[in-house]
């Protein structure tokens, strides 16, 4: 969320700083408040006002058009005693917002939206929280009028399977009598006036004939949302096969609907056991389909594909994801889409990624905002899939398998020559044992380039265990596919001799148990009598093997576990793993330890 923080004195950015975490600030001159503003409205999701509401209100009075649309605006006192969302509280993610600020400064939000103090959930809340659209807004202000009357409010759906926890003072009800529809079907916001929150579950499976244009896919597309009372908003993503990726038609569509389009592997769709309608794809791609295959890919199958104007398209209804919102993330207009894509015509570049070791939680600052501004995504599939998935919205996503190294890194940079900014994925750090080196070799002359780091495996494991290598660690892979044994070797003798704990990545397959024996025998030469097995470190369920090093073996291990050897000042206390540093603390404590 791109936030800029306004103030006027010495106090008030004194305030500021306190805050800059969330965001950049301004100091505003006498005089500059309403080109200050103005030059802020269109480029950031929330203003924040260090100073009297008074000042706020006059100057965002001639800039406020839609709530929804307009970035939110929020006064800090200069105090730093007082936090309030002045506009957009809910769909601006305004509340959200005054709790960060509020919790920053130590203080409590000043809420002033009636459902907000009564402690009850509106829907527009909802909306915001999970990054689904608010459809029947003109209701929206008497169905939370009667929320807040009542203290409850009657919803229906027809995607109760889908549906995250409502909050208690959300009760069931027959369609007709709900004063709030949550559905992805568009006939229900026409019944009647009401609310509706539309839930992002469907996805298009799409297959065309080559050089089909955005325009007639936009038309075959709607054709079959409309056969299907399928609101287009509701659309999570697009899915085609590896042949159809580069169709600049489908590219085009996706990035104007600001959803991904994803490819399904080959492997996945003969994978299948579905009876799929007859297709083309069987003569000319030796697949059983493309559109459903590719819809049923992402869950159940809704009805039969729609074949026409050399366009396929069928529709599965998968889980909707539900991300806290970031406004900073509002799809663009179709003409800000128009005129990027001709910006970026002129301006490629290419961004070496770390992903961290796990999903999204692992992922720098930095590295997020390069995600951000990148049209492109390629990688390994499962550094690809490790990620939110909202993060590739509008994206261009291609995903390789493993050995494929060299090609990947080649379309990278081809992408961005054709004039995109690629986001080229290295899962932990793109520097160690990633793909930095040959990705800057590849785009130098080509293309700027710029590496940004990622936490490690070993990081992550480390933290898992306690603290096991304060006083440094030694970082090696077991891998001789790109270098040979006798120098993995050499580096395995020069690690044991350090006494520091060691990291060994990459056990993979070829000779492996062979390769344990000499870390056998190399390690416990040097007095190493522990191996932790850590597998899947920074996922959702990592693990924990500790095991004599003599037990090593490789039917314990696999490419996804790394081998953490504690160096010789690392004990175990408490059942963590922590390592002396030589502070005066640690001494006494053995001390302690050594009088009783």
């Amino acid at each position: 969320m791109k936030t800029a923080f306004f103030c006027f004195s010495s106090r008030g950015e004194a305030t500021a700083r306190r805050l800059e975490e969330a965001g950049t600030v301004v100091r505003v001159e006498s005089g500059t408040l309403a080109s200050t503003v103005a030059s802020w409205w269109n480029r950031a999701d929330a203003l924040v006002f260090v100073a009297s509401l008074g000042i706020a209100v006059r100057a965002v009075a001639p800039h406020l058009s839609d709530k929804a649309d307009d970035p939110a605006v929020l006064v800090v006192t200069e105090d730093g005693e007082t936090v309030l969302p002045v506009t957009g509280a809910h769909l601006g993610g305004g509340r959200a917002l005054a709790e960060r600020l509020a919790g920053l400064l130590g203080v409590e939000p000043l809420l002033t939206t009636s459902s907000d103090r009564a402690g009850l959930v509106a829907p527009d809340l909802l909306a915001s929280r999970w990054g689904w659209l608010l459809l029947g807004r003109d209701a929206l202000a008497a169905t939370n009028g009667a929320l807040i009357e009542t203290g409850a409010l009657s919803f229906w759906t027809d995607v109760p399977e889908l549906l995250p926890p409502l909050p208690a003072e959300y009760a069931a009800a027959e369609e007709a009598n709900a004063a709030l529809l949550i559905s992805p079907r568009a006939a229900h916001s026409t019944a009647k006036k009401r609310v509706q929150l539309v839930p992002p579950c469907i996805v298009a499976g799409m297959g065309c004939r080559r050089g089909a244009s955005a325009k007639t896919l936009r038309s075959v597309l709607n054709e079959a949302l409309r056969a299907q009372a399928l609101l287009p908003e509701a659309i999570r993503e697009i899915r085609t096969v590896e042949e159809k990726m580069d169709e600049p038609g489908l590219i085009e569509l996706a990035a104007s609907l600001d959803v991904p389009l994803l490819v399904v592997p080959r492997e996945v769709i003969l994978s299948m056991e579905e009876t799929f309608s007859a297709s083309a794809a069987t003569k000319h791609l030796d697949l059983p389909g493309v559109a459903e295959p590719c819809a049923a890919s992402a869950g159940k199958l809704l009805g039969r594909r729609i074949a026409t104007e050399g366009v396929t398209v069928a529709f599965a209804i998968a889980e909707p994801r539900r991300e806290p919102f970031d406004p900073a993330r509002r799809a663009e207009s179709n003409a800000a889409k128009e005129a990027s894509l001709e910006a970026r015509t002129k301006h490629g570049a290419l961004f070496i990624i770390g992903t961290g070791p796990g999903a999204g939680g692992s992922v720098t600052i930095d590295a997020r905002q390069a995600l951000e501004e990148a049209d492109a995504i390629v990688g390994y599939a499962l550094y690809v899939d490790l990620l939110p998935q909202e993060w590739l919205h509008g994206k261009r996503i291609e995903r390789y398998s493993m050995g494929e190294e060299e090609k990947r890194v080649e379309r990278a940079v081809s992408l961005a020559e054709e004039g995109n900014v690629v986001a080229l994925l290295s899962g932990g750090d793109p520097v160690l044992f990633g793909l930095a080196g040959l990705a800057l070799r590849t785009a130098n002359g080509r293309v700027p380039a710029k590496v940004f780091p990622g936490v490690t495996a070993a990081q992550a494991a480390g933290a898992l265990l306690g603290a096991p290598y304060v006083n440094g660690v030694a970082l090696l892979s077991l891998s001789d596919y790109l270098q040979p044994w006798s120098a993995v070797l050499r580096a395995l003798e020069g690690a044991a001799l350090s006494g520091l704990t060691v990291a060994l990545y990459n056990p993979v397959k070829r000779d492996l148990e062979e390769k344990l024996g000499e870390v056998r025998r190399v390690f416990s030469a040097q007095g190493y009598e522990t191996a932790y097995l850590v597998r899947d470190a920074g996922r959702d369920a990592p693990s924990v093997q500790k095991l004599p090093i003599a037990e090593l073996a490789a039917d314990r291990l696999d490419m996804r576990t790394l081998i953490l050897l504690p160096g010789n000042s690392v004990e175990e206390i408490a059942g963590l793993l922590l390592d002396r540093r030589g502070y005066r603390r640690e001494a006494d404590a053995q001390k302690e330890e050594t009088a009783q």
